[in-house]
């Protein structure tokens, strides 16, 4: 299973020049639960069960569900908030949110979107590599950690955090085990772009050569929590670096609407204004996006 995540959710607003693509061994469907609600209900997040919090406080009576998921900040956690009140109905889950203590996991657990972790569930760290271990500026690197599951997990997460020379870290991610990890031999692994940005302040964000170092953490329920089937199977971190003497990694531009002589290189191509070109059956080139395309109105 291969899914894109955007890397620091609580900074939406920056122009991050790093990028996260989580790869693992394993994609299994968990029993006696509706699996396909459990993976929208922990997009509600702590901050959204925050907001629904205040929400409550304040509003005193609540009109409904689309009332009280109006109050959660992102997109997704509301959609996300109105199919999990909707399926438990307003009251219950109005009493799961006061009971999660910001804890998502476990509140869409409260609301049975996600089946509670089993408390034998046990996994242990074989180990945890960085592929390559030397880098170009600029370049993609695998962060990998290679897992002993003894006992299958329910749902949780696992963290990874980064530390080394330029402003881009330290930096950190959590991301969702919506379906827990499969006993057996199985395997994380998180392909880094180290490539420089801005922050939400419009500060650069870089990438220096250097040596840097990276931990994982696995964890059944949400790292940290002390609410029941929690378990937090512990850290493992590893080493990579950055070598200036490398060339580093450059993005050719995009050809300009007149390089561009077919359709699917125009779908490419910019035009001077940094706008999209668009491809004109009738005259069977690529013009700027300002140029007409009916030859009626040339």
């Amino acid at each position: 299973m291969v899914s894109r995540v955007l890397a620091l959710a609580s900074a939406t607003s920056c122009v991050l020049g790093y990028d996260m693509v989580v790869e693992n061994t394993f994609q299994v469907e968990q029993v006696g639960a509706d699996v396909s609600l459990c993976n929208p209900c922990t997009q509600i997040g702590g901050q959204g069960i925050n907001a629904l919090l205040n929400y409550i406080l304040n509003a005193g009576v609540v009109g409904g569900c689309g009332s009280l998921c109006a109050a959660v900040p992102s997109v997704p956690g509301k959609l996300a908030c109105e199919l999990a009140c909707s399926a438990v109905g307003l009251k219950a889950f109005m009493a799961a949110i006061d009971k999660a203590d910001l804890d998502p996991i476990y509140l869409c657990e409260l609301v049975r979107a996600c089946p509670a972790g089993s408390d034998d569930a046990y996994l242990e760290f074989l180990d945890v590599m960085a592929s390559p271990t030397s880098v170009a500026h600029g370049d993609d690197i695998n962060l990998v950690i290679d897992m002993n599951v003894v006992n299958e997990t329910g749902v949780g997460e696992f963290l990874i955090a980064v530390d080394g020379p330029g402003t881009a870290t330290p930096l950190s991610q959590s991301f969702i085990l919506d379906k827990g990890v499969p006993s057996g031999q199985q395997r994380l692994a998180v392909k880094l772009t180290l490539q420089d940005g801005t922050d939400d302040q419009g500060f650069p964000t870089t990438f220096e050569p250097g040596f840097y170092n990276f931990t994982f953490g696995v964890c059944q329920g949400e790292c940290g929590s002390s609410h029941p089937h929690s378990k937090d199977f512990g850290r493992i971190s590893g080493s990579f670096t950055i070598d200036g003497s490398l060339p580093p990694v450059t993005t050719p531009a995009p050809p300009s609407c007149q390089e561009a002589f077919d359709e699917d290189t125009c779908g490419q191509a910019k035009d001077f204004s940094g706008d999209a070109c668009q491809w004109c059956d009738e005259f069977m080139s690529c013009q700027d996006s300002v140029m007409p395309c009916d030859s009626a109105v040339v």
